[in-house]
């Protein structure tokens, strides 16, 4: 990696932790709220994770979110975020992060509400040696709900949000739906913040592309979390608070 690059690396990293501590957790999407859901593989693709190959329900935590791009209600990207239990390497859990996208192009969209619309994990995986990218299509009584996390939480009183998940390419069947039906008790808290890179599998690793970014951005928001920075860690371009 050239210097230039890993400068680039390091302000990655540090813009995410000023960003992650100065907004108490995440460093974007931090106005969410959390599920537990449940997923159905509706076919066999046969991804070498178990979870996602055999058939019959798996438990799932969703966390439907705001990027914080724009101020409430104004449209804004919106988060859809799946940790599966258990279902990661050596045990630990897998999580699958989509935004609202625009469909074919497949770059992050603003919008007015949850469902319905397009969601993708945007940058590929990679599986068997190939990009493989997860699209996800919402649907459910909750159509008519504002971009409003706090929302949902009475809206899926009237029925479960459904997601069907597919994946990119010249065979787009669904292969898995996800049912969204239960909020968790506020007073319990948010979800531990996801993470792709940390929470991921041999099978379904993000793909090497702008991984170095990547890995910074996460590495950046998970230190945020943990605590507040310094004034040395202060990106020039934002202002302290």
């Amino acid at each position: 990696m050239t210097d230039a690059a890993g400068t680039g690396t390091t302000s990655g990293t540090t813009v995410a932790r000023w960003l992650a501590a100065a907004r108490d957790g995440r460093a974007v999407f931090t106005d969410g709220v959390s599920f537990q859901a449940t997923l159905r593989v509706l076919d066999h693709p046969m991804f070498g994770v178990p979870a996602l190959d055999g058939p019959g329900d798996h438990p799932a935590l969703v966390r439907l979110s705001r990027a914080g791009l724009l101020p409430s209600p104004l449209p804004d990207v919106l988060g859809l975020a799946v940790r599966l239990p258990g279902a990661g390497g050596a045990g630990g859990d897998l999580d699958l992060l989509l935004c609202s996208a625009l469909w074919p192009g497949l770059l992050p969209l603003p919008r007015r509400r949850f469902v319905p619309g397009v969601y993708s994990t945007i940058l590929a995986y990679d599986h068997a040696g190939e990009p493989l990218r997860f699209l996800a299509v919402g649907y459910g009584p909750a159509s008519g709900v504002p971009a409003v996390p706090a929302l949902l939480r009475k809206a899926v009183a009237d029925g479960p949000i459904e997601f069907t998940l597919g994946v990119d390419g010249a065979d787009r069947r669904p292969l898995v739906r996800l049912s969204v039906h239960t909020p968790l008790p506020e007073q319990a808290g948010d979800l531990p913040g996801f993470d792709p890179v940390l929470n991921s599998h041999p099978a379904l690793r993000p793909s090497e592309r702008l991984q170095a970014t990547r890995l910074a951005t996460y590495a950046g928001s998970r230190a945020g979390r943990a605590g507040k920075p310094s004034p040395a860690d202060h990106p020039p371009f934002l202002p302290g608070r």
